[in-house]
């Protein structure tokens, strides 16, 4: 390991290529500003050797996040290191860059990184390939490869504009539900057209998110015999709708700035294994793509792996996904847990009746790499990935087993047991801390976990040091909450608006959102200093972000609304009844 570090310290601080300027009096701040510009957000893929062995070279890959110039010729990397089988880990780093005219060099002398080593490289960049040798304390060799913008793949597939503006799973990147860049807009009327960039009809039921990436937007959808029947409101009825018709499943790529339809392919047709909920779609679950493949999950009906063209890469068949109340086994809801796209692996959360399981597949093949069993109930919760206190894991809900498990494994990490037996909301990861909610049955928690938790603990803080906090009521049963800024904000199914601080816990207010007749499924989302929550009825309550409660607006979307919208470059995209609609401030 000690001598793919060093390998990878050097990778990272090359992982882009340098702007080459041919003018002999060309500024030298001019090339770092153009350096420091480049190495952001690039990766590298290539290999390296150990001298002596005989095995032939292994490869790597390796991340940057912001790279900056600090003093001199010192400069500070964030660099993410993936290497053979190894899980990836994040450490920031100090190197030095000297120039050799318009050729940077970059020089790592006895550099110690905690709980990895001392390491010493040399490395060159040029025109979009690198170069150089590493060394540990009694062994060495030497690495290359090239050098390719982060959102692309290792073949240079994908987007290579930025990733801050894709929306690339349910409730966007890392399921955290926030998104900035371009200010989105507190008034809209959709059926009056003020401040909808377009209205575009999406046939069939479906209560899939939209994910976005470059200029194209993806949605799923379940299209039967005519207008499938949905039963909205608060109201506890657990028989399943009687539907024996043929029903296509489809994936359906839109044009961003237009809303037209680019393709749209049928991944299966048949009658649904399993039965749907009044309220409940076929295709509940969201898409995930990383750029180069779309993922559209249909629980029984198969994970199908597109290309971003629409072209069918593969297709897993993961069994018969029975998703109901596990009291009665007859009230089958349908699947809604989404896929989760990260470093190459496909992340799948699978409880049902029967056999519960949390899967790592390929992206590219489709192939397992690690499967783990679950001792669980039926959960609705998508996972999420978090890199956070040196580790890498896949967390998820659930009301028998909570829990994290290592990412390049597999292996459980840590487990909460209990809560509200019917885990809907996905984790999401802020400060170093996960949160957790349910409800249903007795208990309703709101849990703030450690991210470095290990074994089993207790829901309750004072009984475990990695329970940073919880309250034991007032959790959500539906909606994911977001940690935006310092507060936690929990909006439940009958849309009461719990806003904490998220470090401690302590409330800042509970407001209702709406006149209390109606539900809320979709989870809210934030972006530029407002959180959006969207009623059943589709009416959208815009609220300042804060400790202080400040309803900005209430805007109709002209549908049933029951889905989580995305959120790009200030434009909202919601998927209503019948339609994907875009909105945005348009004065």
């Amino acid at each position: 390991m000690q001598h793919r570090v060093c390998l990878i310290v050097s990778s990272l601080i090359i992982a882009c290529t340098p702007v080459v300027l041919v003018a002999q009096d060309t500024e030298q701040a001019a090339r770092e500003a153009a350096f420091s510009k480049l190495m952001s957000g690039c990766k590298m893929v290539g290999v390296f050797t150990t001298a002596g062995s005989t095995e032939q070279p292994q490869p790597e890959t390796y991340e940057l996040g912001e790279v900056r110039k600090v003093e001199g010729n010192k400069w500070r990397i964030k660099a993410k290191i993936q290497y053979a089988k190894k899980r990836a880990i994040t450490v920031p780093i100090t190197v030095r860059v000297n120039w050799a005219g318009d050729t940077p060099m970059i020089q790592v002398t006895d550099l110690k990184i905690p709980l990895m080593g001392t390491f010493t490289a040399r490395v060159l960049v040029f025109r979009g390939e690198y170069t150089g040798t590493w060394s540990a304390k009694s062994h060495g060799g030497h690495m290359f490869g090239k050098v390719i913008p982060a959102a692309k793949g290792e073949d240079g597939a994908g987007d290579a504009k930025g990733q801050a503006n894709n929306w690339p799973q349910f409730h966007g990147a890392f399921g955290r539900g926030v998104a900035e860049g371009g200010a989105t807009p507190i008034q809209w009327d959709v059926l009056k057209g003020e401040n909808v960039v377009w209205r575009t009809p999406i046939p069939g039921l479906a209560h899939s998110s939209p994910v976005v990436w470059g200029d194209r937007v993806f949605v799923t959808t379940a299209v039967g015999d005519g207008q499938a029947p949905l039963r909205v409101g608060l109201y506890g009825d657990i028989k399943p709708v009687e539907d024996d018709s043929e029903h296509q499943m489809q994936l359906l790529c839109l044009d961003k700035q237009s809303g037209a339809i680019r393709w749209s392919k049928t991944a299966w047709t048949g009658v649904p294994k399993i039965k749907r909920h009044p309220k409940g779609s076929h295709a509940a679950s969201t898409p995930a793509t990383d750029g180069v493949h779309v993922l559209a999950f249909f629980g029984s009906e198969g994970l199908y792996c597109y290309d971003v063209d629409g072209k069918l890469l593969w297709e897993k068949d993961l069994g018969v996904l029975d998703s109901g109340f596990f009291r009665a086994k007859d009230a089958q809801w349908g699947f809604a847990s989404s896929p989760v796209i990260h470093d190459g692996k496909v992340i799948v959360q699978c409880d049902v009746q029967g056999d519960s399981f949390v899967a790592a597949l390929d992206v590219k093949t489709g192939d397992d790499l690690w499967r783990t069993a679950r001792t669980e109930v039926p959960t609705w919760s998508t996972p999420t990935v978090c890199e956070s206190q040196g580790r890498l894991q896949v967390i998820c809900n659930g009301w028998k087993h909570i829990g994290g498990y290592d990412f390049a494994t597999g292996e459980e990490l840590w487990k909460v047991v209990g809560g509200g037996d019917i885990p809907v909301p996905t984790p999401v990861v802020a400060h170093d801390l996960i949160f957790i909610t349910s409800a249903h049955g007795r208990h309703a928690p709101i849990l703030a976990i450690s991210t470095g938790a290990r074994g089993e603990f207790s829901m309750a803080a004072e009984e475990s040091e990695h329970m940073v906090w919880s309250q034991l009521r007032r959790g959500n049963y539906m909606q994911t909450p977001i940690v935006y800024g310092d507060e936690l904000y929990c909006c439940n199914d009958a849309g009461v608006l719990s806003v904490y601080e998220a470090r401690t816990g302590k409330l800042h207010y509970r407001e209702r959102l709406g006149a209390g007749m109606t539900g809320f499924t979709g989870s809210g989302v934030a972006a530029t200093g407002r959180l959006y929550f969207t009623s059943e009825m589709g009416q959208v309550h815009v609220v300042a972000a804060g400790p202080t409660f400040k309803l900005l607006g209430t805007n109709p979307l002209g549908e049933e609304c029951l889905s989580t919208p995305a959120v790009s470059q200030g434009v909202m995209f919601y998927r209503t009844r019948g339609h994907l609609v875009a909105v945005a401030d348009r004065l």
